[in-house]
């Protein structure tokens, strides 16, 4: 599939969280505005240090009306070890398979550094399940601008795109 850009409608997906409860994105959007972060994987160093930024910038994602889900391909298991040792607060999504990071363009294809894995990328869905932000890191190591995601998440209410 292509990739998801700012104005198309956020593919809907339902994925097992590290609680191993569902979680669907058209039910998050009813509560407010979502980041969607998809990540390479678990337990890496850039991941990592991308998932402490989050948090560092968790309370002016919240002061927005809006919270994060992040998605990777790694199992529940991993994700709740993980979220356990980096305090992580929002859902950690497991898509093995691929199937949500396939549904927004950024499953890395075979033959390339980290196939089967999504990349770095993040998407700022309002209630409307509207993409009003859209970003994937040009090179693997690359993090987003976190102040931008925050921007995002401010002016997205489903009616200032």
């Amino acid at each position: 599939m292509a990739l998801i850009a700012r104005g198309d409608e956020a593919p809907d997906f339902e994925l097992p969280e590290a609680s191993g409860r569902m979680v669907r994105l058209s039910d998050a959007v009813t509560e407010g505005t979502v980041v969607l972060v998809f990540y390479p994987t678990d337990w890496g160093v850039i991941c990592t240090m991308e998932m402490k930024a989050f948090q560092r910038v968790l309370d002016d994602i919240r002061a927005a009306g809006a919270g994060i889900i992040a998605v990777s391909v790694n199992s529940t298991t991993s994700h709740r070890a993980w979220k356990e040792q980096l305090d992580i607060s929002w859902p950690l999504l497991s898509d093995v398979g691929g199937t949500a990071a396939r549904l927004y363009g950024v499953l890395v294809p075979d033959g390339r550094f980290l196939e089967g894995h999504s990349q770095r990328s993040v998407f700022v869905i309002g209630r409307d399940r509207r993409v009003c932000y859209a970003w994937i890191a040009p090179e693997h190591p690359i993090e987003p601008d976190y102040g931008a995601v925050v921007e995002a998440c401010r002016r997205c209410d489903g009616s200032n795109r």
